[in-house]
């Protein structure tokens, strides 16, 4: 039986975002503007994106018995993602990430992994021998990587399509490029992972990821768009500039748009389009994903439908 649906293999957070103006005084104290708690962790915000676009993802995790992983768990049945592959973690409590959001809509992270440290490679395997495999599954390095290396190894042999973020980047990372059919990084990962200066060409950085074993490897490149090598295609989409005030997300909900729109049977450069038009999109609200009110207004954007594969090039 063919493979359907996207599964989102990975980390869930609750975010606590204090959202400041100023810099830090001598004594290391600001004071911030607002603060809002959020579900978070990049897998959870790539499947919540998803799930804007077409509700068929499941998400598998770790949460801690808690309130914060009640919170979680509503927050992902309120979106309607699949839940069944969420084990709740009795040793320990859910993950938090700490969340500083400057006026400019940077951020910087301090997360305690919780449950997402105790991911283990025997949960990927209990959760393949109890359903069936999806055509996609989505992973990124925010849990063990013990874990991410099986649940790519093993979906890989069911024949899903794995779908790698290489992030957060590690010292290992290149020895995962070959687990993927598809790697998503940004630059300054890229030139990381490579050990090559920022300021390398970027069909320079593709070929060398694509040589390093990415079979498709995928640059996004923040206010320049996103280039990509697929199959001996180059592929290079720009993005309208856009007024940042979060980049939490960006990242995550280009990574879930652009898989959403593969598992739809789009052509790989549409899905770039579309979700080029989804990190821009999220960077200028404070939420961390998307919603179905911004997928119809990606849609706008990009003049298709992404659950129509009826489309004309």
């Amino acid at each position: 039986m063919r493979p359907t649906g996207v599964c989102v293999v990975g980390s869930v957070n609750a975010d606590l975002i204090a959202y400041h103006g100023a810099e830090a005084s001598v004594a290391g104290y600001v004071t911030g503007d607002r603060f809002e708690m959020a579900a978070g962790g990049k897998s959870l915000n790539a499947a919540m994106s998803i799930a804007a676009v077409d509700p068929t993802v499941t998400l598998v995790a770790r949460v801690g018995s808690d309130d914060l992983g009640n919170f979680i768990i509503g927050a992902l049945h309120k979106r309607g993602v699949t839940t069944e592959g969420i084990i709740r973690d009795e040793r320990t409590h859910t993950g938090v990430g700490h969340v500083r959001v400057d006026r400019q809509g940077e951020y910087d992270t301090v997360v305690v992994p919780g449950a997402n440290g105790n991911f283990s490679p025997l949960d990927i395997d209990g959760y393949v021998q109890a359903h069936d495999p999806p055509a996609f599954v989505v992973l990124n390095l925010e849990v063990p990587l013990p874990t991410v290396k099986r649940a790519a190894t093993r979906f890989r042999e069911l024949g899903s399509t794995v779908v790698l973020n290489l992030s957060p980047v590690c010292a290992e990372a290149r020895s995962l490029l070959r687990l993927a059919d598809v790697v998503v990084l940004n630059l300054r990962e890229a030139c990381h992972v490579l050990d090559v200066p920022l300021n390398t060409d970027v069909l320079v950085l593709l070929t060398a990821l694509r040589e390093a074993g990415a079979k498709t490897p995928v640059l996004t490149l923040g206010g320049g768009g996103v280039a990509a090598l697929h199959g001996n295609e180059f592929v290079q989409v720009n993005v309208e500039p856009t007024v940042v005030v979060n980049s939490v997300g960006a990242g995550d909900s280009f990574l879930g748009t652009m898989v959403a729109a593969m598992a739809n049977g789009h052509p790989f450069p549409l899905c770039l389009r579309a979700a080029n038009e989804a990190g821009r999109l999220v960077c200028s609200k404070p939420e961390s994903f998307l919603t179905t009110a911004d997928v119809r207004q990606i849609e706008d954007a990009i003049g298709f439908s992404l659950a129509n594969t009826s489309v004309g090039q």
